[in-house]
């Protein structure tokens, strides 16, 4: 083992033979004891590291002058620990020693070199935890980035030497495209290894000096000093946006994932670092909301739109609260017979006593805030309890579907939520239909299948919304346990005039029909379509033609007179 490397500050040549020969009694080659009887001496020193502890004298300085030398050495060497010695016995003043810097006090004359050594030695391991603990307080211990704390203080000082060099600061937020649902369909583990290459890649994007920062979460922060043109910063996310589009292999995972970046630029966009974090978050947000993975600099126009957002926001919360959203029922019919064979549930939004709020006025933002796995949960449970009041009025059982989005598809606990909807509400499982859109579930097909077939083990019909805009292959949809196709509306709107859109509607028909699923065509608005349809072998459809969506009572309404509606088209 090494010795240990002690400086000794001690202007008494007496005093310092003494420390040294009480060292000499706990053991050969332990200590390896430097003398210096002024502190200009050990300064000069101690720059050059090569010491593993400091003993300070400070009998022969007054207090303030002994507190003022420690800080000196802290600051040119603040990883070096400190024993303070004197002959002054009081305890406050001992307490004022450690508060100052040092790691521990001795009182000269009382103990052997035992003593001192086991002091030593406290004082080391003490200031290393002391460091470890600062890391721990400062850095993210994932990434080993800069963590929330150290950045806002960092961001500090680069504002301050701004202001002193007249040159700009950049600040970029970062937030990675869709990083919620891959966590939660791959695991945390795979997360918290994707979150460790994206910082390895940041690193490589930005200059030596410059800060980069994870807050928390799939979010970074980006601070870029000393610019001598804004359009560095433009340069610095175009290169961020192009090395984290380059595939990453993750435990056998070849994924692609974006990036969304906001830019707020010191002293142009905010005067202080709360305002540059606002206004960079809020340009980030806009970033997301026109496509994502891109860039945006802020702009007061953005202000004004996030202020709407934040209220929008707010307002979806006291919505979950107080119970004001609605859903709507459109029937589902027998192209033939006109017979309603199923139902639609489809959410609204009272958001107040003259507005109603359809979906694409909430649900995006509801899924960028995660609201939608609270909102997604009350859907479900409201369409089984209703489908079981039908039921139980002596209406005909018929299924009831019901959408789920992205974020709720991914939850852990999807399956304990369906069946708890499902147990709640009494309602046999046959006669619930869940609704994904085609390109959710060629997302991660391998791990969306996993999920769909759980689900289907327990009854529940699967159906594919919007087919024909999600790309998916003959072969995808052969190993997906699902039970019914929903032709896109963009698809029936001119199946009538279109040849193209015609061609597509009886495509999926007829694969349909070669895979023995159920079809149903949306969006129909005129009998002209309906002909079609049922020429091409469709059975089931939904849309304005036959009726729009409404509250449950209108729809039960609209049911019983239905009843009496059994005659054939054609």
């Amino acid at each position: 083992m090494n010795p240990i490397k002690i400086l000794l500050i001690e202007d008494n040549l007496m005093d310092a033979r003494k420390v040294r020969a009480m060292l000499e009694e706990t053991g050969a080659g332990k200590f390896e004891l430097s003398h210096v009887d002024r502190l200009n001496g050990a300064l000069k020193r101690l720059t050059d590291g090569e010491f593993d502890v400091v003993l300070l004298d400070m009998s022969s300085t007054s207090d303030e002058s002994g507190l003022e030398s420690i800080s000196y050495i802290e600051r040119i060497n603040p990883e070096i620990p400190i024993v303070a010695l004197s002959e002054d016995t009081d305890e406050a003043f001992a307490l004022k020693v450690v508060q100052a810097g040092a790691q521990d006090y001795l009182v000269k004359g009382q103990g052997d070199g035992f003593l001192i050594a086991r002091t030593i030695r406290y004082a080391i391991e003490h200031k290393k935890e002391k460091e470890r603990l600062t890391v721990l307080a400062q850095y993210d211990l994932l990434t080993g980035l800069a963590n929330r704390v150290l950045f806002r203080d960092l961001l500090e000082k680069a504002l301050a030497r701004s202001d002193r060099n007249k040159m700009p600061v950049g600040l970029m937020f970062l937030d990675l495209d869709r990083f919620k649902i891959i966590n939660d369909t791959l695991g945390h583990d795979f997360g918290d290894s994707l979150l460790k290459f994206v910082a390895q890649r940041l690193k490589s994007c930005v200059r030596t000096g410059d800060l980069i920062s994870r807050l928390g979460g799939d979010e970074f922060t980006v601070t870029l000093e000393g610019l001598t043109r804004i359009e560095d910063v433009e340069i610095v996310a175009q290169k961020i946006l192009h090395t984290l589009a380059r595939p990453f292999d993750i435990e056998g995972h070849d994924l692609s994932i974006g990036v969304s970046i906001g830019v707020a630029v010191y002293p142009s966009h905010g005067k202080d670092a709360d305002t540059l974090i606002k206004y960079a978050d809020t340009a980030m947000y806009s970033a997301k909301e026109n496509g994502r993975n891109n860039y945006k600099f802020y702009t007061q126009v953005m202000g004004k739109e996030m202020s709407k957002q934040h209220v929008l926001e707010n307002d979806l919360r006291r919505a979950l609260e107080c119970d004001e959203f609605l859903l709507y029922y459109q029937p589902q019919l027998s192209l033939k017979t006109q017979e309603i064979v199923g139902v639609e549930a489809l959410i609204r939004w009272q958001r107040d006593k003259d507005k109603i709020v359809v979906p694409g006025g909430f649900i995006p933002l509801a899924e960028e805030t995660g609201l939608i796995v609270q909102i997604g949960e009350w859907v479900l449970q409201t369409a089984c309890k209703q489908n079981k009041e039908w039921q139980d009025s002596g209406l005909s059982p018929i299924r009831i579907a019901v959408n789920l989005s992205a974020r709720q598809l991914c939850q852990k606990d999807i399956i304990d939520i369906v069946k708890k909807a499902l147990t709640q509400s009494g309602l046999n499982p046959e006669f619930l239909e869940l609704e994904l859109t085609e390109s959710l579930i060629m997302e991660d097909m391998q791990a969306r299948s996993v999920i769909l077939a759980k689900l289907k083990n327990m009854g529940v019909h699967i159906s594919i919304d919007d087919f024909g805009t999600g790309y998916s292959s003959l072969s995808c949809l052969e190993t997906l346990p699902i039970d019914t196709l929903k032709i896109d509306k963009s698809f029936i709107r001119k199946v009538s005039e279109d040849p193209e859109n015609a061609t597509i509607a009886s495509a999926i028909i007829a694969l349909g029909q070669a895979m023995r699923l159920n079809v149903i065509a949306e969006g129909i608005e005129n009998k002209s379509q309906v002909d079609y349809l049922i020429s091409q072998g469709c059975s089931v459809g939904q849309g304005y033609y036959y009726a729009k969506p409404m509250p449950a009572a209108a729809f039960t309404e609209y049911w019983t007179q239905n009843l009496d509606k059994k005659v054939a088209v054609s």
